[in-house]
């Protein structure tokens, strides 16, 4: 019967020794997993592993890191790109071909008065001459002064005419044949833009090794960035004094200060190549160069280089390395470049080429 009670005592030794060891193991686990405030800390995600793939470095994420990075991916489109030159554009001030318009039809009236005056004045000499051969019907003298003031009208008609000639030459001397002609005709559509400010004029200087034509649409920059379009006016007549080259008026629907100097794109070829375009947003710089992520499957992402050579509104258009239809990383791109780019646990070196 005394077995019984001493088995009793080693079973309740056993079971306090195990809640004694869970207790132990639920404070030492509390306490390592706890954050400052006491609360409960969820165990870490798992590091990226970064590697080098054939020459190209690869990040890989597993799907919840990435969500939690806000890493965002868009696929890249075909797109067409014309080879270009930069060139150097300024706009023009209007106010000297407005007052010359204005100066213009001051001049057309007075010619026009003038000839009136002339037509009335021959009339009177011719009816005074033929009186004075009828019969003498009025004195000699009377006949001298119609002839007097005819030819007196007849020179400062002519005078008036010269005027309106010498306003046409200064507008083609300053501004163009084609501007002459829009600012000479009052009904014009072309200069009643350039008057309402919703076209300005540029004069655009082509390089002097350009061995081109004025192409006739070019794009410059505008104050916010974009590129717009410009269209030929005419060959320019003056050049500017501080670039040297040909020059050429262009007209674009841009609200750009006179004098302002901007840059024009000048397309130097006729043909358009094919490739896409890699967006702004995806673009990382590292090593002094534009650099995009691709995403190779759903948990990688390569690192690859993107060529400078055609640098467009919305980023870059390449013709290598980058084919429609490939995915490359739009939002988070530099924080995956922070984080390939972190030194491997216990080591402070640096991978940035600046650091060598």
């Amino acid at each position: 019967m005394s077995s019984r009670p001493d088995a009793r005592r080693s079973v309740l030794a056993v079971l306090l020794v195990g809640i004694v060891a869970m207790a132990v193991w639920l404070f030492v686990s509390t306490k390592f997993n706890a954050g400052p405030e006491g609360e409960a800390v969820a165990p870490a995600a798992a590091t990226q592993a970064v590697a080098m793939v054939n020459g190209v470095s690869v990040v890989m994420l597993d799907a919840a890191t990435q969500t939690q990075s806000g890493i965002r991916t868009d696929p890249l489109s075909a797109a067409t790109y014309r080879a270009e030159t930069t060139a150097y554009a300024t706009v023009l001030d209007l106010q000297p071909l407005i007052d010359l318009r204005t100066r213009y039809a001051s001049a057309l009236a007075d010619a026009e008065a003038a000839r009136a005056r002339t037509s009335a004045s021959r009339q009177e000499y011719a009816r005074s001459r033929l009186l004075y051969r009828d019969n003498q019907n009025v004195a000699l003298k009377t006949v001298q002064a119609a002839q007097a003031a005819y030819r007196a009208d007849q020179a400062k008609a002519q005078v008036a005419a010269l005027d309106v000639q010498n306003i046409q030459a200064a507008v083609r001397q300053q501004f163009g044949a084609t501007l002459g002609r829009w600012a000479f005709d009052f009904h014009s559509p072309e200069f009643a833009r350039l008057l309402n400010r919703q076209d300005v004029l540029l004069r655009v200087t082509l390089p002097l090794d350009a061995d081109m034509a004025a192409p006739a649409q070019i794009r410059v920059g505008a104050d916010d960035g974009r590129r717009l379009p410009a269209y030929l006016v005419s060959p320019s007549p003056q050049s500017d004094p501080a670039v040297q080259g040909r020059a050429f008026i262009y007209r674009a629907a841009a609200p750009i200060a006179s004098g302002t100097r901007i840059a024009a794109y000048v397309p130097t070829s006729s043909q358009d190549a094919s490739g896409v375009l890699v967006p702004a947003r995806a673009i990382v710089w590292y090593g002094g160069q534009p650099w995009a992520y691709r995403q190779i499957d759903a948990t990688h992402f390569g690192r690859y280089p993107v060529a400078q050579q055609f640098p467009t509104e919305g980023g870059f258009f390449v013709t290598q390395g980058f084919q429609p239809g490939q995915r490359v990383v739009v939002s988070g791109a530099q924080l995956l470049l922070s984080e390939e780019l972190r030194p491997p646990p216990g080591s402070s070196g640096c991978k940035d080429p600046e650091c060598d």
